[in-house]
């Protein structure tokens, strides 16, 4: 198809794929005006047909995810002659929506008349915990204390939970998908709590017809797209740790009702002695002890996920552990998912659900991606991160943290705004180079006591300014659920 190169062009989705067929048109001399996106908003994203130019197109990028795209792009007002596919290769296309997929729509319909109309008749007896994966660890927490406290009212829908999670093996509760008994326990929920804004099908079903407490997974840095540009949706609580963001970050991203700062179940374990944190999900605690035995006290590098594509963390690992060894020290790696699974491939890792120590390089561990690391985090002589919101949860451990922003320049350039300023997110020490990062560890290490100083000041002054919760969060938790349906 020939699409003439004065036309406006909006590039759908705002994925990598999305951004990297922008760039690929553009330099053919289409003139492209910005992403689109069915389910993100932010800088230089169209959401909405309102906000096209006049005569504007929107080109889909190819792939698994493009009907879902278009289905989305339909009902955000663009019509079906405005979209258009292209393959990795810039070949336009007209597009068509697939008879499959509409009958996929009509079905999904009806079943949501169903589900509705049949929870109108059912008692509501329970409160059903939420998670497609367990990247983040605060619905299963939360979980496990509204079960410890009140065996019988809880219960735990995902996808393959007891493969992943060996302490759910045998719990009676957990429900594999939509089952007949996870179907019944969905019309039957007094309430279903969440810790990420999914988007499948089963989760805006559910929404829709169960109250929704969202325990949010971390205090933002860098800009996120929430749910507020979906108008349908209204949350009844929305839970964080910081009264601060609740007033001025949260209700620009987040549609709910009301906003509290009860703080997040995994933050407790940065608040226990080791033998009181819930150890569900995470390596064990004798583990951690027979690391720092036999390769001395761990620093965690726990690095956030560049969702341009760009995910080769420029470490020189050989360098990295004969540091390690001259200053006895552990090196912890926690990465995205994504970047985990490249990285093990990379290192010839063959299991990535258990704590790898990296070949050759004995001071240098891998820890599982899809585990929880706060129990290990709590027992860390210092955090390096880039932009991750880990940061604002390890202020509560009163560490040091080093912020490794090897590639700023290009984070502000793709990222745009961030929702806080730097000075209200870097409590420590910025470095850009792996030398540099080194040297300051090894400052921390050997107490720089008037350095440390300084940044223990900038880090309880920021825990003030936020108002960040210290309080022990998950059975406060638990307490609100209960009485918001009793």
């Amino acid at each position: 198809m020939t699409v003439d190169k004065l036309t406006p062009i909006y590039i759908a989705p705002a994925n990598p794929a999305g951004k990297a067929l922008a760039d690929l048109l553009r330099q053919q001399g289409y003139n492209i005006a910005s992403l689109a996106d069915n389910l993100k908003q932010g800088q230089n994203i169209n959401n909405n047909s309102a906000q096209a130019l006049p005569g504007a197109i929107v080109v889909i990028a190819a792939g698994s995810f493009l009907h879902a795209v278009a289905a989305g792009l339909l009902l955000r007002g663009f019509s079906r002659s405005q979209l258009l596919v292209a393959d990795s290769s810039a070949n336009i296309k007209t597009y068509r929506l697939p008879l499959s997929y509409r009958f996929k729509q009509a079905a999904t319909t009806a079943i949501t008349l169903v589900f509705n109309t049949l929870r109108r008749f059912t008692p509501q007896t329970g409160y059903l915990y939420y998670a497609e994966d367990f990247f983040d660890s605060n619905v299963l927490l939360a979980y496990r204390e509204h079960r410890r406290q009140y065996p019988q009212e809880a219960w735990l829908l995902g996808r393959k939970l007891r493969q992943q999670i060996t302490e759910l093996q045998n719990d009676s509760h957990v429900l594999e998908g939509l089952s007949g008994a996870g179907f019944w326990r969905c019309l039957t929920a007094k309430k279903l709590i969440v810790d990420h804004e999914y988007t499948g099908k089963t989760f805006s079903l559910l929404r829709q017809a169960i109250p929704v407490t969202q325990l949010w997974h971390g205090l933002p840095y860098k800009a996120l797209s929430g749910n507020i540009h979906y108008p349908h949706v209204c949350d009844e609580t929305f839970i964080s740790s910081s009264e601060w963001f609740n007033k001025h970050i949260f209700p620009k991203i987040f549609r709910a009702k009301q906003y509290l700062a009860l703080g997040y179940p995994r933050n407790d374990a940065l608040l226990q002695p080791a033998e009181q944190r819930d150890g569900i999900n995470a390596e064990p605690l004798s583990l951690l002890r027979k690391v720092q035995q036999d390769t001395g006290d761990i620093i965690v590098y726990a690095p956030t996920y560049r969702d341009w594509g760009d995910n080769d963390y420029p470490l020189d690992l050989a360098e990295l552990n004969t540091w390690c060894e001259t200053q006895r020290v552990s090196f912890v790696l926690k990465f995205h998912p994504f970047i985990s699974r490249k990285f093990a491939d990379a290192m010839r890792l063959n299991n990535l659900d258990q704590l790898q120590k990296l070949p050759g390089l004995p001071h240098v561990y891998l820890y599982p991606s899809g585990k929880n690391v706060y129990p290990w985090l709590a027992d860390a002589r210092a955090l390096i991160t880039d932009y991750s919101s880990i940061a604002y949860d390890f202020l509560l451990s009163n560490k040091p943290i080093i912020y490794y922003q090897y590639d700023i320049e290009k984070y502000r350039e793709l990222h745009g705004e961030t929702l806080v300023a730097d000075d209200d997110f870097v409590t420590g020490t910025v470095v850009h180079f792996q030398a540099e990062l080194l040297l300051k560890i090894v400052l921390l290490l050997n107490y720089d006591e008037t350095e440390e100083k300084t940044h223990k000041v900038v880090r309880e002054t920021l825990m003030n300014k936020f108002l960040i919760t210290k309080n022990l969060a998950v059975s406060g938790i638990v307490a609100y659920i209960r009485f918001k349906t009793s």
